[in-house]
Formats: structure tokens, C-alpha cells, sequence
């Protein structure tokens, strides 16, 4: 009777491919005893190990046990709850943090987060500050160290200098020290004043630019290379522990996009609540994260990790500071969500773009200037959504704070006298067109919105992430995109559109479960003929 379950299995098979109906997969699951077909080369279905060991490395990452091997020989086939057993592991919430580090691109190192005035160099075992150094010591603009030699001081607690005004060290433990060890860092750039003698907040900007200033209590408003780069690590590792924690405990996929829970470590600390004072061109406030309810965490503690809960302005994982110093305009922001998780990338049409005539050309209004409006009527709707969080920068500019509309921003612009650094760059304060005279005065962000779009920036970037759930482009890009994952990234085409449709509407209906779609497409026959 061997040969009528086979004959059996194939129609089950062919049915479960043509409908993707869950049923039909889910009995030729059952139905399909490999060690039955493995000798049929028709079917072309992995035999139970090799079936075995494809699941172990997509879903864990490593390969079966011995054990597991063993079991599976016995059965002749691979059990169910095996696979449930894997897809509740942390094993499997690495993997699925790796497919998703991939479409956010959350590595964000190479960013520099700290001023040219807050950054050390070193000479030989001297630390000190390259653009402050001009104004401290030194002939003819010449950015140089201070002496190797112990620094003298007067009886009041100022620096002696010899006659070309240079100093001597200071032996400083810097708040990055593990052990406690002491470096030798120039006196005047380790000054410990809160406040210089003409008023100025050293922790802030102007801090850099006051000779009076240096860089605080144990250093703590500058950096050297290596401490930098724990702290844009912290911020890239502090998504994807979020992303495990979603995925650990099996929450809806949605709460990527609206959760507030957050992991903070030593760095990440120490950072929001002493260096943002002095950023490289960056806007770090108002900053993301309460700093009442922030752990308080020393900088030397990279690997001890709280969860805490962030305001609602930067819920989920399109606002929170990996994303948004990773993409740093709101167009840049958006075409990422688009490509990542709607599988929908911004490109030109075969054959190029139109030439514009030249009064098209002139439009500032991307969304209607000729060849430009393919991918700028949907663009910049879709950009809107970032309207409130700064460019360069992961502030958020609140309605409170900052209204669509301010009058000093207006009245500066219409004048071109007296704007504001707010204005200047958060408010359209200048125009080069009869169509932007409309628009002096407010938030850039509403700068060209029609009015049905305005909605997008007093929402934000969840409302994108929810409404493209509600119109299934999510779910069926989602689908898709792991799909290509555990299939291989050729495995999925255009032929597969009705299976992938039907996986999209399983993961809907499983709450948006994303390991309930990975099981799904593992326990599928198409992934079970994959070599």
C-alpha cells in the first residue's frame, strides 16, 4: 500500500502548493513519511536528517545534535514538536535579530557623536584636545600638546604656564578607566569647572570654545576614540536587544513599531546623561529618553543591560537613536521602511526618467516637478511621518514647544533680520519662489503637506507601520522577505505569489506572530524540496 500513500501525499502536495491552504499544507505535513519517499526522485523532498539538519541552522543557526540526529532516524521523520521546541529557543530569537539587523541597518559606528572640542588625542601618553589647544597654549595658531612634566599652580588654584604659555599634566582617572588607572592628560583640558568665570555652562557647546573650561569631573564631557566607539555600539546593540526581547516572548510583530520598552547599559548611561552637551553637528535634545527613570549605570558597565521605558515620542524601533543617526534625513528614513519592510524601493522607470521643461524644472515642489514626482508624490507623504524628530539628529520637536506655525519665525523671515537658531533650523525662514512665500514661518516639516497628509506628522512613523499592516503590504513583504531567507534569496518569485499571499494571511491570523510564519514556511512542502 506503499505506493497509494505516495500516490496520496503527491495530491495532497500539489493542493497544498496551488491553494496555500493552511489545511492542505498542514496534512501533507502529517501524510508525507519521508521514509517512504526518499527514494523517489518525483517528489524531490529532503530526506528526514538532511530536512533535520536545514531546519536546525535557519531556525538556531547550528547545526543538529547527535541526539536529535538519532531521533530523527527512528521516526523516519522530523517531529512537530521539535520544531516548536526550537522556535521557542533564544536561539531563535538570535536569528531572527540577524534577518532583521539586516533590514534596518542599525550599525551606526562610524557615526561621530561628539564635537571636535570634546575629542582627545594622544602624544605620547599625553591626552589632550587638538581645537582647544589653539586658544590655550601655544604661538601662531599651533594646535600642540602641553609639557611632559607635572603642571605647577598658583595659590588660588590657577594653572602656571611657562613663557610660551604652556602648561603642564594633571594625572586624571577618566570615567572609561576599568582598573582605576590614572593618565596623563594637559591641565588645562582637564579643568573640573561646572561653570567658567564668565558664566559659561561648561558641559554645553559653548564649553569647547572657553579657555576657562575643560572636560569636567573624571573627563566626562569628552571621549577618546575607543570610549566613542562603546557608546555607538551600545546604541546599535540596544536595538537588537529589544528585538530579542519581541521576539523572545513571541509579541505581535506590530509592537516593533510601538513598543517603549528600551535596554540601556554603562555607556549608553553615562552618555544621555553627561555628553550630549557637546555633538558633531548632531541634535540630541530634547533627549530620548526620561532621564528621572533612566538606570543609573557606570560607564565601564558594557555588558550589564536594564530595561527601561522611553516617552512616547520615540516608541518603536523607527524612532529610537540607531535609526534615526543611521538615516539621517526623513526621506532616507522613510525610502528604508519602504524597501525593509513594504518591499517597495524607490527607482526610476525602465527607460529613465522624463525631461522636465524648464518651468517644471524651477518647482521647489518635488511632488509635482516633472520626473521627480515618480517617487516624490509618495516620498514625501511618506517622510512627513519624521516631520517632528530633527534631521541630523534624534530630538523631538514637540507641538508644545514647536508649532506648526511660530510668529518669530515669521516675522524674522519675512524681515531677514534676527532668526532664531530655532528658526533657522526648524522653520522655513527663507524663500526662493512665489510658492514658498506660503510657507515662511513654519515647521519644515508642513512645508508643501497637503492637508490631508498633515496627519503624518502630528502621528508619526507608527501610523506608517500600522496603516501599511491594515492594507496587508506589511504582512505580504514580511512574508516574503523571510521567506526568501529560509528558502534562499532566488528561492522566491513572482510564481510564488499565491503561496506568499497565503502565509501573509496566516501570519495576520496568528496575531502577527513572526515565529508562527517562520513555522509556517519551514514546515511547508516548498521549503522541504529546497536543496
Amino acid at each position: 500500500m506503499g505506493w497509494l500513500r505516495n500516490i496520496s501525499a503527491i495530491v495532497i502536495l500539489v493542493a497544498g502548493v496551488l491553494t496555500g491552504g493552511a489545511f492542505a499544507q498542514e496534512t501533507a505535513a502529517n501524510e508525507l513519511q519521508l521514509g517512504d519517499l526518499a527514494c523517489d526522485p518525483a517528489l524531490n523532498v529532503s530526506e528526514p536528517t538532511r530536512y533535520l539538519r536545514a531546519l536546525s541552522l535557519d531556525i538556531r543557526g547550528t547545526l543538529p545534535t547527535a541526539d536529535e540526529i538519532d531521533q530523527v532516524r527512528v521516526m523516519g521523520s522530523v517531529p512537530e514538536s521539535l520544531i516548536d521546541q526550537w522556535l521557542e529557543s533564544d536561539a531563535f530569537a538570535e536569528q531572527a535579530v540577524r534577518f532583521h539587523r539586516k533590514l534596518l541597518w542599525n550599525n551606526v559606528e562610524n557615526v561621530n557623536l561628539f564635537s571636535a572640542n570634546a575629542r582627545f588625542g594622544r602624544t605620547n601618553d599625553l591626552y589632550w584636545r587638538r581645537n582647544p589647544s589653539t586658544r590655550y597654549r601655544g604661538t601662531d595658531g599651533l594646535a600642540i600638546p602641553c609639557r611632559d612634566e607635572p603642571a605647577e599652580f598658583s595659590p588660588n588654584g590657577e594653572i602656571l604656564t611657562d613663557a610660551n604659555n604652556v602648561e603642564g599634566y594633571e594625572m586624571i582617572v577618566p570615567y572609561w578607566s576599568e582598573d582605576g588607572t590614572p593618565i596623563k592628560v594637559c591641565a588645562f583640558d582637564a579643568q573640573r569647572n561646572l561653570y567658567s568665570e564668565s558664566g559659561t555652562d561648561c558641559s554645553s557647546r559653548g564649553g569647547g570654545n572657553d579657555t576657562g573650561c575643560g572636560c569636567g569631573p573624571a573627563l566626562r564631557w569628552c571621549t577618546f576614540g575607543n570610549e566613542q566607539r562603546r557608546v555607538t555600539r551600545s546604541l546599535s546593540e540596544a536595538t537588537d536587544r529589544l528585538l530579542f526581547a519581541l521576539f523572545s516572548e513571541n509579541r505581535p510583530y506590530t509592537e516593533l513599531f510601538t513598543t517603549r520598552r528600551a535596554f540601556i547599559n554603562g555607556p549608553l548611561s553615562y552618555f544621555w546623561r553627561n555628553q550630549t552637551g557637546h555633538p558633531a553637528g548632531l541634535v540630541y535634545e530634547p533627549k530620548p529618553v526620561n532621564l528621572e527613570t533612566l538606570p543609573v549605570l557606570p560607564f565601564t558597565e558594557t555588558e550589564v543591560w536594564r530595561e527601561t521605558e522611553l516617552p512616547d515620542s520615540h516608541a518603536g524601533i523607527l524612532t529610537r537613536p540607531a535609526f534615526l543617526l543611521r538615516f539621517q534625513t526623513n526621506r532616507a528614513r522613510a525610502n528604508r521602511f519602504y524597501d525593509s519592510f513594504l518591499c517597495q524601493p524607490f527607482n526610476p522607470p525602465e527607460g529613465g526618467l522624463p525631461v522636465a521643461d524648464e518651468e517644471s524644472a524651477r518647482n521647489p515642489d518635488l511632488q509635482h516637478r516633472a520626473g521627480c514626482k515618480y517617487c516624490h508624490s509618495i516620498l514625501e507623504p511618506a517622510a512627513a511621518h519624521w516631520g517632528r524628530w530633527t534631521e541630523q539628529g534624534i530630538g523631538y520637536l514637540s507641538p508644545g514647544d514647536f508649532p506648526a506655525t511660530r510668529d518669530d519665525c515669521q516675522a524674522c523671515a519675512i524681515s531677514g533680520q534676527n532668526c532664531t537658531a530655532e528658526c533657522r533650523n526648524f522653520y522655513a525662514t527663507q524663500s526662493f519662489s512665489e510658492i514658498e512665500d506660503d510657507y515662511l514661518g513654519m515647521l519644515n516639516a508642513y512645508k508643501f503637506r497637503r492637508e490631508d497628509h498633515v496627519r503624518n506628522i502630528e502621528v508619526g512613523p507608527k501610523l506608517l507601520a500600522l496603516s501599511t499592516v491594515a492594507d496587508n503590504r506589511m504582512p505580504s513583504c514580511v512574508s516574503k522577505r523571510t521567506a526568501s531567507w529560509l528558502l534562499g534569496a532566488e528561492s522566491v518569485s513572482e510564481d510564488d505569489k499565491a503561496w506568499i499571499d497565503e502565509l501573509a494571511r496566516q501570519f495576520v491570523f496568528s496575531d502577527l506572530s513572526f515565529r508562527s510564519l517562520v513555522k509556517a514556511i519551514v514546515t511547508s512542502p516548498r521549503y522541504r524540496r529546497v536543496r
